[in-house]
């Protein structure tokens, strides 16, 4: 081989920045609550499983499809629960969580504003 080795190149892991708007914190903190009225001790579990969404968004933020100007959607898995994000070059960006029963018309209101 000319010039170069016969070795192949090891794949490179591409890790995206993720950044949690403020509105959708609170977003968040508001399910929380929610959910901590239903059942004590709910919120905390509600909040590990969110706290894993960004980890996952940092590795795969295109696994989920584009939705609504340019804005993706990914579902938490043991609660009904949503989160709407923007992937830019390397940054993903949380803008926004709904209950998984918010109808299209309300999600695109509430997209625009953010």
């Amino acid at each position: 081989m000319v010039g170069g080795s016969s070795a192949a190149a090891a794949p490179v892991a591409l890790s995206y920045r993720v950044y949690v708007r403020s509105a959708a914190e609170r977003d968040i903190v508001e399910a929380q609550n929610w959910y901590e009225a239903q059942q004590q001790g709910l919120a905390a579990e509600f909040h590990a499983e969110f706290s894993a969404m960004p980890g996952s968004l940092a590795e795969t933020p295109r696994i989920y499809p584009l939705l609504y100007r340019e804005v993706r959607r990914a579902a938490l898995h043991r609660f009904p629960y949503l989160v709407w994000y923007r992937v830019q070059n390397s940054n993903v960006t949380i803008i926004a969580g709904t209950h998984g029963r918010v109808g299209p018309g309300r999600i695109s209101a509430l997209l625009r504003g953010r």
